[in-house]
């Protein structure tokens, strides 16, 4: 038996609280038997000794002393209790039997002893107690054993009930400890259906389809930035391969050297994007600055015009207030920017892109929405993985590395904003909601 165990513990717990309880009922049982004897007992005494006065006073008057006293004498026997006559000088006079309480009182003499005075004599009336004081030492003692016995016996009971309670949680790391760690899809089963398990079995799975669903994401991720990286590579490998198997003109040479920069902005791009994205995930962002979302939408509108233009898109916007919020001023360009970028590359020709900034009790909220076309295979949480895409067919054809929701979400979570994404009917609504304490001013 370990001492740490919980099962130990409780048990002992357990043991002590019976033990104290079981002491504290035995205590009462033997002080209210003690004290009801005592009482008894001084209730007879007194009883004889008001009697024997009563009775010497009437017996006195009326001159039948001696056959009083034979009376008295067998009435006291009758009811055990002696009685002893000490005169003014201390010398005993008369006693009713042979074992008498002793005189001068001493203590612990076993008996128990009323006094009273009488015409300048002191009348003792004692009762034997040495035996009722065994009987109550020979119940304490009976009691101390039953209370052992009981303790023990609840003891075990506890033992075997706490080890029966406890078991399931056995069965459950005994579960974990076979499971295997190459497959990241653990799942435990219900050792026993009581509500406290089944709620730990189930918060333990979910966290462990937690677990295995962001080992797989980092699997995902790992893969497609090997993927996206060797792209551009081997691309700026095959053109400066190819320029140099022959000699070339200065056209040929400039059109393969502007490739290569090519390439090499986008490898550059790639991986300060994932710099800034382990940046993020390592380190807290530092206290900003004060920095206005209004100018950091009107300047990533700017930067989006001829985009807008070219696929005819209209722009619905409404600055509410200047929604001043502190950050760092790459990390607010970063979000507007790439949420807008989406919202432009993915809204449907001649649609409507939408940016809306509104501020209500403390909070500023910043929305961008687009036209598009109801997406079957809709995730929000796997749109916020890197490079994950809803459809790779348009890869091509919009650019970027899949990398800006990535982005904004580790913006949003490192400055404890709430970013979100809802489809709705025709469209689709992006959401940031800034943290309280933003300051707001209203334009």
């Amino acid at each position: 038996m370990r001492p740490d165990s919980i099962r130990a513990r409780m048990t002992l717990v357990f043991a002590l609280s019976i033990a104290f309880l079981m002491a504290c009922a035995c205590g009462s049982l033997l002080w209210y038997a003690r004290h009801s004897a005592a009482r008894n007992a001084d209730m007879l005494l007194n009883t004889m000794a008001n009697e024997e006065l009563e009775e010497r006073i009437t017996a006195e008057t009326r001159h039948t002393l001696p056959e009083w006293r034979t009376e008295a004498r067998e009435e006291l026997k009758a009811r055990n209790v002696a009685l002893l006559i000490v005169d003014a000088r201390g010398r005993v006079v008369e006693q009713t039997q042979k074992a008498v309480p002793v005189w001068p009182r001493v203590r612990d003499d076993g008996w128990r002893v009323v006094v009273r005075r009488y015409r300048g004599r002191t009348l003792v009336f004692g009762l034997p107690w040495r035996a009722t004081e065994n009987a109550l030492r020979s119940q304490a003692e009976m009691l101390g054993g039953f209370c052992l016995f009981v303790v023990a016996v609840a003891s075990g009971g506890a033992w075997l009930l706490v080890g029966r309670t406890l078991s399931p949680i056995g069965v459950l790391a005994r579960q974990a400890q076979a499971a295997s760690t190459a497959n990241l899809r653990v799942h435990l089963a219900l050792p026993s259906h009581d509500a406290e398990i089944v709620e730990l079995v189930t918060t333990l799975n979910g966290l462990l389809a937690r677990l295995a669903e962001t080992a797989a994401a980092k699997g995902r991720f790992h893969a497609a930035a090997s993927h996206e990286l060797r792209t551009p590579l081997q691309a700026l490998s095959g053109h400066l391969e190819l320029a140099l198997q022959r000699p070339r003109t200065e056209e040929e040479y400039r059109a393969v050297i502007g490739e290569a920069q090519q390439q090499t902005q986008r490898l550059i791009s790639l991986a300060r994007s994932l710099l800034l994205l382990s940046q993020l995930d390592a380190n807290a962002p530092a206290s900003g600055e004060p920095v206005s979302l209004a100018d950091v939408c009107d300047r990533a509108l700017g930067h989006f015009a001829r985009l807008l233009a070219a696929r005819h898109l209209r722009l619905e916007q409404e600055w509410a207030t200047d929604g001043v919020i502190y950050a760092a001023p790459m990390h607010a360009d970063i979000l507007v920017r790439n949420l807008i970028e989406n919202a432009v590359k993915y809204a449907t020709e001649g649609g409507c892109v939408r940016v809306r900034l509104t501020a209500s009790c403390g909070e500023v909220c910043l929305e961008i929405g687009n036209t598009c076309p109801a997406l079957p295979a809709w995730n929000a949480e796997r749109l916020f993985e890197p490079f994950y895409r809803l459809d790779t067919s348009r890869t091509s054809q919009t650019g970027g590395a899949g990398l800006g929701l990535a982005l904004c979400k580790a913006i949003a979570d490192a400055y404890g904003w709430s970013l979100s994404l809802r489809q709705e009917a025709g469209r689709v609504v992006c959401r940031v909601r800034f943290a309280a304490g933003a300051q707001i001013s209203s334009t």
